[in-house]
């Protein structure tokens, strides 16, 4: 599968490394950054879909970072939160969701998740060890990983030279990169991990205010709602935020 993966990704100089080789966390600052791939057959499938429309990787990458540029980040969530709403009690309301501000989408993303604790917004201590999976338990398969550079100031375009996701509650590539493009000028968020279900991030910005970690954390958990099953609730990760300079989202 590395082999298949390494091909698809030349134009881009990809590395191929021993997998025993990596330890974590793994990307000093100030250092050019590498995007870790972790390749298994489902990335090589969604690579392969994805392109089979395409020239190549290269032709994708510009095609879907011309659509990028003209996306606004509300929008952006507008469609995560549609996209929710589909096959729940609420999926009639998703056709007003292209009118809503800020406030009132994450009040309607919110009431799929009525009566859950993890709505609580009260910034309290959080007692989280390591956020970091067992990559190596979880790949053993796999003993050859990949290292990719990252265009300097566009690493989050990331997404786009990765593909992966885009069925299920996992957003669709361009989604994944409307969002780190937003994070990365916000918070300097750089994409570093990817895995079939995985994305972590390193943020050089960490919010200063609660009201900015809540509103981060409020983002955080629209993108992807499992970022909320290490902590007891909005409010816990609003603090980890701050605290934190890694973000781990991930998609069952």
């Amino acid at each position: 599968m590395s082999s298949e993966i390494l091909n698809y990704l030349q134009p881009y100089n990809p590395l191929s490394i021993e997998a025993k080789e990596i330890t974590f966390p793994m990307q000093p600052k100030g250092t050019p950054y590498s995007l870790l791939v972790i390749p298994d057959d489902n990335i090589e499938e969604v690579m392969e879909d994805t392109l089979d429309d395409y020239d190549s990787l290269t032709d994708y990458v510009d095609q879907q970072l011309a659509l990028l540029q003209q996306m606004d980040v509300l929008d952006t969530f507008r469609t995560l939160v549609s996209h929710q709403l589909l096959d729940t009690d609420l999926a009639e309301q998703a056709k007003s969701i292209q009118h809503m501000n800020w406030a009132s989408l994450y009040e309607m993303y919110s009431r799929l998740w009525e009566g859950h604790a993890w709505l609580d917004e009260r910034l309290i201590p959080y007692q989280v060890d390591s956020l970091w999976p067992d990559f190596h338990a979880a790949s053993e398969p796999t003993d050859q990983w990949i290292t990719l550079p990252l265009p300097d100031s566009r690493e989050y375009i990331a997404p786009l030279m990765v593909p992966m996701g885009g069925f299920n509650e996992c957003p669709a590539p361009i989604l994944q990169a409307s969002l780190f493009q937003y994070w990365h000028q916000q918070y300097k968020a750089i994409p570093i991990i990817v895995n079939e279900s995985i994305w972590i991030l390193q943020a050089s910005i960490r919010p200063v205010t609660d009201e900015e970690a809540l509103l981060l954390a409020q983002e955080h958990f629209m993108f992807c709602s499992y970022v909320l099953e290490s902590f007891e609730s909005i409010g816990q990760y609003a603090t980890y935020l701050q605290k934190q300079e890694f973000w781990y989202f991930w998609w069952d």
